[in-house]
C-alpha cells in the first residue's frame, strides 16, 4: 500500500527539526522530552520524502502547541508533574485526540507506555516499538512511579497486535515474562549516515586519554558510581587521563558531581550534564578515546552505538540486558562485570596501554554498527513492517 504520511508518537527533541520548522507565533519552541531514536528516524523518513506528523509531550506546555514546517507537523501536549496519579490519563487522552484530529496513513508508537496506549486508543493501523523490558527495570527501581509505569507497560504490550523490539533481549523477555505469543520483530535503534562519515579527530601521541560516560539520570540502574570509582583507580596509573560525564544528573552541582566530591573522586572529571544532541556528538568525536558504559540493565542503548559509529571502543556490562548483543557479544567491545569497579578499571587500563587493541576494538564496533545499526537499514526494516501490517503479510 502507498504510504505518504507517517505519524510517530513518542518523545522528541525539537532542536533536531529547527531547520524545517517555523516558530509558533514568534514564541520559543517547546524543547520536548528528548528521544534520540525517534528524532533520528524522523529525519531519515523526512529525507526520503515522506510527510511526517509527530505527536509528543512537553513539561512546559500547558495547552496544545502545534508547530509546522514543510512536510512536518509537530503536536505537543502537556506532560504534567503529577501524571502518575491517574496513570497518565490526560497525556494519553491528549495524544489520542491529536492523532485523530490529524491522522496519518500509518502510525508508529515508540515505548510501551503512554505513547503506545494513545496509539491503541485511536484504533488506527499502527506498530508499537518496545525500547525496554518493564519488569527488568522494576527489579532495579521499586519506586511507586516505576510500579505504575510497569503496569502501563504490561497493559500496552498485552493489547499490542504488532510489536517490534530494539534487541533480542527485549523480545525474549517480553515473551517469557508477559506470555506474549505473537510475532515480535527485532529492529534496533539506528545511527544516521552523517555520524559514520564524520572522521574521528586525530590526537597527538602524547595527548592524555579521555574516557567518557553517557548516562541519562543518576540512578542505581545507571550505576554511575562504578564508573567514577573505576576512573579514580585508573588515575592512579594514568594521572593525566580525564573523564567526561554526559547526561542528565551528571552536570555541575548535580547528583554525580556531589557524589564524587563526597568521596574525594572528583579530580580529573568534567561534569558536563545534558547537551543538545549535535553538540554531544561533536564532543564525543573530538575528545573521547574510550566510552565506559556502567549501566546494570539496558535494552539497546544509543550511548553505545553513537561511539561505535565513530570507531570509539566501548567498555560495558557482560550481563547488562541487551548490551552484549549490541557489542557483538564481545567481538565489537569489551564486556566486564560492571558491578566491580576494579574490573572496569582493568579494562580501561588495558585499552589505554595498548594502541593496537584500542584500534581493533574501535574498528570492530564501527563495522558492526554499519551492518546492524545504520539508520538506512533500520528504516528499511520499519517501512517493510508498515507495509506488511497494512497488507496482512505480518506473520
Amino acid at each position: 500500500m502507498d504510504i505518504k504520511t507517517i505519524g510517530l508518537v513518542g518523545p522528541i527533541e525539537t532542536a533536531s527539526f529547527q531547520d524545517i520548522l517555523s516558530s509558533p507565533g514568534g514564541q520559543p519552541y517547546p524543547k520536548g522530552l528528548g528521544g534520540s531514536p525517534v528524532n533520528l528516524m524522523a529525519r531519515e523518513l523526512y529525507s526520503r520524502g515522506y510527510n511526517l506528523i509527530l505527536y509528543s509531550l512537553d513539561r512546559e506546555v500547558k495547552t496544545e502547541v502545534t508547530i509546522k514546517g514543510e512536510r512536518l507537523t509537530i503536536h505537543f501536549g502537556p506532560y504534567r508533574r503529577r501524571r502518575a496519579l491517574d496513570f497518565f490519563a490526560a497525556e494519553i487522552k491528549y495524544l489520542a485526540q491529536a492523532i485523530l484530529k490529524n491522522p496519518p496513513d500509518f502510525l508508529h508508537a515508540h515505548w510501551t507506555y503512554e505513547f503506545a496506549l494513545a496509539a491503541q486508543a485511536t484504533k488506527l493501523p499502527h506498530l508499537v516499538t518496545s525500547h525496554d523490558v518493564p519488569f527488568n527495570i522494576l527489579k532495579l527501581d521499586h519506586s511507586p512511579y516505576r510500579i505504575i509505569r510497569t503496569l502501563m507497560g504490561c497493559k500496552a504490550i498485552w493489547k499490542t497486535r504488532y510489536l517490534s523490539a530494539v534487541a533480542p533481549y527485549v523480545a525474549e523477555n517480553l515473551k517469557r515474562q508477559l506470555f506474549y505469543r505473537r510475532t515480535i520483530r527485532v529492529i534496533p535503534n539506528g545511527m544516521p549516515d552523517g555520524i559514520f562519515n564524520r572522521p574521528k579527530s586525530v590526537k597527538s601521541t602524547d595527548a592524555p586519554l579521555t574516557f567518557a560516560t553517557i548516562l541519562v539520570g543518576w540512578s542505581g540502574r545507571k550505576n554511575g558510581e562504578a564508573a567514577i570509582e573505576a576512573f579514580a583507580l585508573t588515575r592512579k596509573h594514568l594521572p593525566n587521563c580525564r573523564l567526561i560525564m554526559f547526561g542528565s544528573g551528571h552536570g555541575i552541582n548535580e547528583e554525580a558531581e556531589l557524589w564524587a566530591k563526597s568521596r574525594g573522586f572528583q579530580e580529573g572529571i568534567e561534569f558536563v550534564g545534558q547537551h543538545p544532541y549535535e553538540k554531544l556528538i561533536q564532543r564525543i568525536r573530538d575528545e573521547v578515546d574510550i566510552l565506559v558504559h556502567p549501566a546494570l540493565e539496558e535494552a539497546q542503548p544509543m550511548a553505545l552505538i553513537e561511539p561505535m559509529a565513530m570507531g570509539i571502543p566501548v567498555i560495558a556490562g557482560q550481563s547488562s540486558g541487551g548490551v552484549p548483543w549490541t557489542l557483538g557479544n564481545g567481538d565489537a567491545g569489551v564486556l566486564v562485570d560492571i558491578t566491580q569497579p576494579q574490573q572496569i578499571a582493568d579494562a580501561m587500563l588495558s585499552l589505554a596501554n595498548n594502541n593496537a587493541e584500542r584500534l581493533r576494538v574501535g574498528l570492530a564496533g564501527l563495522a558492526l554498527a554499519k551492518q546492524r545499526f545504520h539508520i538506512g537499514v533500520v528504516t528499511d526494516a520499519y517501512l517493510q513492517a508498515y507495509n506488511d501490517i497494512l497488507t496482512g503479510l505480518w506473520k
